[in-house]
């Protein structure tokens, strides 16, 4: 057995063990064969996303800050000065301003669907200028980050890479685990001056075993926005009482019945009711949209104890549903917190500085796995550790793995896919079987 098969593997545990550590080795090879490139991407996208609440600041410094003046217009005022500057486009929403300097925010759409976003002094009425949603800096690197500018196919390739880098974590622990007996170097130590290939391999090793815990929390926090887990996730949570409530919804089919006669109360009246049902602090307005829209407040404060949804008949005035924080479900709050703690946005700087480091661990693990793959590439061969041979997998790894299948379903259906592609396609091709280390050890 060569280097490439297994440097590592101590010589002095049982050959079951053994074939076992290779079987391991193998997957976790497989597994950062897949994951590798598209975690250094997400990595990076994700570390540049943490810091759009102090980016976008000074990106768009002159559409959103104004010079205070002695008094401000009506909301109902600057949204008509917005729909003035944009006649073609039917304005959806609104977010006035929380700090004296701040413009007033006019969520719009054009036509042909594009979602502008269009700022209004609050003073004067003039329109300081606008945004295409989509082309916004951050909203760029959010979309490359979901979805790798791919619509649905990206995210579900970065959900199957998610996953994967489950994977990756729990075979590298395995990996990682000191055997025979305890060392303090090349499992807590790096051992920096015994060559560039032990130098990469604990640079790899036991860099990401102090890591892998903030990384693990990054992963699974990121699942609730997925498609196919995410999408299992909601319908578990549904069946179980456990949803968030009907308010709380990005997209909330709640309808207004026009009374006989009735007439469309205006934004000012609306806003009066709403503040006396408690919203208060930074909230956006969505307008009705047709004869069966409703008026929605939603007040997203950071602090999520403070957080708000409300729904207004548009003619009346009355309440047609609400939420706060104390309405959502255990299981719902932890999906919030969650999200929150994802973005940096839970607790402060450090939860920031928190993110930024499992953000940069993803990148140096991706990049010290691919230094140390170079350097111990065979020629000829791509790499994999070669399939153990008559070996049989033990009944609790396969329980392992059937369970990790269950959680994440991308990783059972690849993983059925490859084993597939293994035991009909490759196998039956010479060249490609001995490239991929398919030959028995």
């Amino acid at each position: 057995m060569s280097n490439i098969d297994n440097p590592d593997l101590p010589t002095s545990v049982r050959p079951v063990r053994q074939r076992l550590y290779t079987a391991m080795w193998r997957w976790h090879f497989y597994a950062g064969l897949l994951s590798i490139p598209i975690c250094i991407f997400l990595g990076t996208t994700g570390a540049i996303y943490l810091f759009k609440p102090f980016v976008e600041p000074l990106l768009y410094h002159d559409l959103q800050t104004v010079t205070v003046g002695d008094s401000t217009l009506s909301l109902t005022q600057q949204l008509e000065a917005a729909q003035s500057a944009r006649p073609d486009a039917r304005a959806g929403s609104i977010t006035p301003g929380t700090d004296p300097q701040a413009a007033t925010e006019v969520g719009m759409r054009t036509q042909n669907g594009e979602n502008l976003l269009v700022y209004v002094n609050p003073y004067t009425g003039t329109v300081t200028g606008e945004l295409v949603r989509r082309h916004m800096f951050m909203q760029q690197v959010h979309d490359l980050h979901g979805e790798l500018m791919l619509g649905k196919f990206g995210t579900l390739f970065v959900e199957l890479t998610a996953c994967w880098t489950i994977v990756l974590l729990a075979t590298g622990m395995y990996l990682w685990w000191p055997r025979p007996t305890f060392r303090l170097h090349g499992v807590f130590i790096p051992r920096l001056r015994q060559g560039s290939r032990l130098f990469w391999r604990d640079m790899h090793a036991v860099l990401a075993m102090y890591a892998s815990a903030i990384v693990l929390v990054l992963l699974v926090t990121g699942l609730p926005w997925t498609t196919v887990w995410g999408g299992l996730f909601k319908q578990v949570q549904s069946a179980s009482g456990q949803a968030r409530p009907l308010a709380a919804e990005f997209r909330v089919p709640f309808k207004s019945e026009k009374p006989e006669g009735g007439k469309q109360l205006s934004l000012t009246d609306a806003i009066s009711i709403a503040q006396a049902h408690d919203i208060t602090g930074s909230y956006t307005i969505t307008l009705p949209r047709g004869s069966e829209g409703t008026y929605g407040f939603t007040n997203r404060a950071l602090n999520l104890a403070e957080s708000q949804f409300l729904f207004l008949n548009q003619y009346t005035g009355e309440v047609i549903n609400q939420a706060t924080w104390d309405d959502h479900s255990t299981t719902a709050k932890a999906v919030a917190l969650g999200i929150r703690l994802h973005q940096g946005e839970l607790f402060g700087t450090f939860n920031l500085l928190l993110m930024l480091t499992g953000a940069l661990a993803v990148i140096w693990m991706s990049f010290s796995a691919a230094v140390m793959w170079w350097q111990r590439r065979p020629q000829g061969r791509l790499g994999v550790p070669a399939q153990p041979a008559n070996w049989k997998i033990p009944r609790g790894i396969a329980a392992i793995i059937l369970l990790l299948a269950i959680l994440l379903p991308l990783v059972g259906a690849s993983l059925l896919l490859v084993l597939l592609l293994e035991q009909t396609v490759l196998k039956r091709l010479p060249r490609v079987r001995e490239w991929l280390g398919l030959t028995a050890a």
